[in-house]
């Protein structure tokens, strides 16, 4: 029969009484039953549309619809006997039923009781908050984002909670249950293998199946060759279901009156377009012969997109059927899909051509080598420690997090690091008890260049509540993982996931590089690892450990005590790069190695000594010698200004820092000096950021991938008090104004605070703070405002102090950021408001009011004139410099 004529009818065929003669009772028993689910399935369905109005269609037409294609597909020859027509019907009723709030009530447990509830909010939360949620916005969130997080939970829990559905019942009006399917027997005999072939239309191959490998056998009530294949169809259903794509499942009416977003309406559009498919030699077509205009472009690629994956679940269902011995059904693939040019044969582009321009990376191996590596980096491979250990401590702090959310007792998150000696090398060894991977997670998502694992659905299924914990992770970029290949080409990855046992422990092994395609397998007995958690071994190249005295030590190009490339030992080392640990560290500096020791407790930044944190901060080594330091001497600066640091909290608590403002020159911090007395992280690990004109430590977020410059986590609000109380301090312990009292007060207002009593410019000598620059400037009707490097003359290599005018006075130009690092903008860039020049104006502003200020501002920006600022040894000096007068107004 000609493929376009075949006219099937698989439920009627399977339910013929001419077919089952022997057994018409039972026939129709099942018969019955499936005609009583359909009823009950058919009026839940109804309620898919209420709760999610984007979705295409999902009521009882869709359902059964499905036979039709099921029919289409399976071909002439497939008949199902009674039983396997019901187990099919009732897995086609109840495989997208989940998808509305009412079916999980009735499986027994509101959507928002679900366990996986927490998660889905919370990730819905972290978006919308951008931050972690806290306890509180967990119990009473926003409508908008619960709303959100409930049609995320209906989508991704639909499949599983179907396999529950066919046993449940509610309760009726009168107090009687009701159930899904409610002849006890045929419930008994086959409601879990329906909800399991129902469920199983989201599950890969694979476990398709390992599930169904076997054919059910018949219960009592039936006859004995009634077995159901259920291998069979669970293909039949899933295939049926991805090609159900026409306009029936789009009706106009109900997209005319929905409010859909745009991706669900270019969803909606293709699939108004599409006809009902045929088959043509063994593969379905489908048409659109109104095809789509160029504003319809996203909706003719999205078809496009989908039908291949229509092909891919035929020819899978094909390869499943025909390596189990099944007949294959006659429909194996789509037609027409092969290239979008081919596909614009039936589906056409009107006054577009389908030209395929998308990214693509040929050179995958490439990307990960440069990116991952000294493009992103830079040349110092102990970068590559630095992620590792950020990683290590992202997985015990997600332990530590998922731990408290739980309520479980605590444990003790460690990370451990040790050089070990083989025959081969030295390999570099880099262990945590966290939350361990899981194969697919080694497989897969670590895998995933550019993509962060931390908070993705895959990782957080495996550990219900990390979403919805406080958990935080450093690493959000991806990349962090593929810097370990700076420092060698092999590298193995053990874990064992949380909740694995021993014998759940995975290796990942790369041979060489990412050239090579790494390898995967079960750990061997003497392998396994003890607890959860994860292990990284690198083998170290050649010359990055020197062996001294019994300890390994690394060349580095990390700078201790203003020394580049000195060795130092693995736990200096681990010091510098993580200053502020988030949790334990454990080091062997011994080679060959032996037990290690802590060298730094979580948080210690905030209880060690002052002076020991700022040894720290300077990165001053053990074997540091002061005649390596030419500007100024960290052990003197440290003893000074340990005692003077404080610790700064956030908004919630959270400290945020511990720092001071200096209040003498000893640091070298002139007017003209980068400061490096100050570091900002990002989370635990050191960047190159520093604060201007601080001691200490600030707590930062990375401002790049490379996690080299950060800004401090400090809100405007937060740093700006901190600057106006570490003003006034200054301000009191200050004897004799100097010029790095300038340098202090325009850091001050930098960060948004108020410099109070500290002096701000110099005028005829003296040093004036705001009120006295305010009487100063309310005394005359005009003046002259230069840069203080004009107040000086080189003589020869001298630079000598010229005698200023009595109505010129001495103020900072330009704008220095608060934090020095690239693109560094916190916690603004306003040079109006946030700066010495800007501050300056203000006084003017304040003593004449008469004034238009901002006509002064963009004189003192714009208006420069060659005017006379004062003498040296009897000879005028004239410069260009902006003049004001009082009084002045805007032409």
């Amino acid at each position: 029969m000609d493929d376009n004529q075949t006219v099937l009818k698989l439920r009627e065929r399977s339910f013929d009484g001419n077919a089952y003669m022997e057994a018409p009772a039972v026939r129709d028993r099942f018969a019955r039953a499936l005609a009583d689910m359909r009823e009950r399935a058919g009026q839940l369905a109804l309620e898919i549309g209420t709760d999610l109005p984007e979705f295409t269609r999902h009521d009882a037409s869709h359902t059964d619809t499905l036979w039709e294609l099921a029919d289409l597909i399976a071909g002439p020859d497939v008949t199902l006997n009674p039983a396997e027509a019901f187990v099919f019907g009732g897995a086609i009723l109840v495989h997208d039923l989940a998808m509305s709030k009412a079916s999980h009530r009735f499986a027994g447990a509101e959507l928002r009781d679900r366990p996986e509830w927490p998660d889905a909010l919370a990730a819905e939360l972290r978006t919308f908050l951008g931050r972690a949620p806290h306890p509180s916005e967990l119990l009473s969130p926003p409508a908008d984002p619960a709303s959100m997080a409930e049609k995320t939970l209906l989508r991704t829990l639909h499949a599983e909670v179907a396999e529950e559905v066919p046993l449940s019942s509610g309760t009726a009006l009168n107090g009687d249950r009701i159930y899904m399917l409610p002849d006890s027997d045929i419930r008994i005999a086959y409601g879990r293998l329906i909800g399991s072939i129902a469920a199983s239309h989201h599950w890969d191959y694979d476990r398709v199946v390992d599930k169904f490998a076997s054919s059910v056998g018949a219960p009592g009530f039936a006859p004995v060759e009634w077995k159901v294949d259920a291998l069979r169809l669970a293909c039949l259903l899933r295939t049926a279901d991805a090609a159900h794509l026409d306009a029936t499942r789009v009706p106009d009416i109900l997209a005319a009156v929905r409010k859909l977003p745009s991706f669900s309406k270019q969803h909606w559009l293709f699939q108004s377009r599409l006809q009902r498919p045929y088959i043509q030699n063994g593969r379905l077509v489908f048409t659109a012969p109104d095809g789509f205009s160029r504003d319809e472009m996203a909706s003719w690629w999205l078809a496009y997109d989908t039908l291949q994956l229509v092909d891919t679940e035929l020819k899978g269902a094909d390869a499943v059927l025909l390596e189990k011995g099944r007949e294959p059904f006659q429909v194996r693939g789509l037609a027409h899909v092969e290239s979008p040019r081919e596909f614009s044969a039936v589906v056409p582009c009107r006054e577009w051509e389908p030209v395929e321009a998308r990214v693509k990376v040929g050179d995958v191996a490439g990307l990960v080598r440069r990116l991952g590596g000294a493009e992103l980096y830079g040349t110092d491979p102990t970068i590559g420690l630095r992620e590792l250990l950020t990683n290590a401590c992202d997985a015990v702090k997600a332990r530590e997090a998922l731990t408290l959310y739980r309520g479980s007792r605590p444990f003790a998150g460690r990370v451990t690091t040790w050089i070990e000696e083989c025959e081969d090398g030295n390999w570099l060894v880099c262990s945590d008890n966290g939350i361990g991977m899981t194969p697919k997670v080694l497989g897969h998502q670590l895998l995933d260049f550019g993509c962060s694992s931390w908070l993705r659905p895959e990782v957080a299924s495996d550990n219900i509540g990390l979403l919805a914990s406080r958990f935080e992770p450093t690493g959000k970029f991806g990349l962090g993982f593929f810097s370990a290949f700076m420092l060698g080409n092999r590298v193995e990855v053990w874990s064992r996931p949380l909740s694995g046992a021993p014998s759940d422990t995975w290796i990942l092994e790369f041979s060489s590089g990412v050239e090579v395609r790494p390898t995967l397998r079960r750990a061997k007995r003497n392998q396994q690892m003890d607890e959860p958690g994860t292990m990284v071994r690198v083998l170290l190249d050649d010359g990055l450990i020197a062996e001294s005295k019994g300890m390994a030590k690394f060349v580095t190009g990390a700078e201790f005590a203003n020394e580049r490339d000195a060795p130092v030992s693995l736990s200096e080392l681990i010091t510098y790069i993580i200053p502020a640990p988030q949790v334990d560290i454990y080091v062997s500096d011994a080679y060959p190695s032996q037990e290690p020791s802590l060298v730094m407790a979580k948080n210690d930044w905030l209880s060690i000594d002052g002076v020991s944190l700022l040894h720290r901060v300077f990165a001053a080594s053990d074997d540091f010698n002061d005649s390596h330091m030419k500007r100024w001497n960290p052990r003197e600066v440290a003893e000074k200004y340990g005692p003077k640091l404080r610790t700064i909290y956030g908004t919630d608590g959270t400290p945020v820092g511990r720092a001071c403002l200096i209040s003498d020159d000893s640091a070298g911090v002139t007017r003209y000096d980068v400061n490096n007395s100050s570091i900002v992280t990002s989370g635990p690990c050191r960047t190159s950021s520093s604060v201007r004109a601080a001691m200490g430590l600030f707590m930062g977020a990375p401002r790049r991938a490379a996690r080299d410059y950060a800004i401090p986590v400090l809100s405007p609000d937060e740093i700006a008090q901190w600057a106006t109380e570490e003003a006034q301090r200054v301000a009191e312990e200050i004897d004799t104004p100097a010029e790095w009292c300038l340098h202090v007060a325009d850091a001050v207002i930098a960060f948004g605070g108020d410099p109070g009593t500290l002096p701000l410019w110099r005028a005829g000598g003296e040093y004036m703070t705001f009120e006295q620059a305010t009487s100063w400037i309310r005394e005359r009707s005009s003046l002259t405002v230069i840069d203080p490097m004009f107040a000086t003359v080189t003589i020869g290599l001298e630079q000598q102090e010229i005698e200023v005018a009595h109505d010129v006075v001495l103020v900072e130009s330009g704008y220095r950021p608060a934090v020095y690092g690239k693109d560094a903008d916190w916690p603004t860039r306003n040079p109006s408001v946030f700066s010495a020049e800007g501050f300056f104006l203000r006084a003017v502003e304040k003593a004449w009011p008469e004034s238009v200020a901002d006509h002064l501002f963009t004189e003192f920006r714009e208006s420069r004139s060659s005017v006379v600022i004062g003498s040296h040894e009897g000879k005028e000096v004239r410069v260009k410099a902006a003049r004001l007068q009082r009084g002045a107004q805007p032409e």
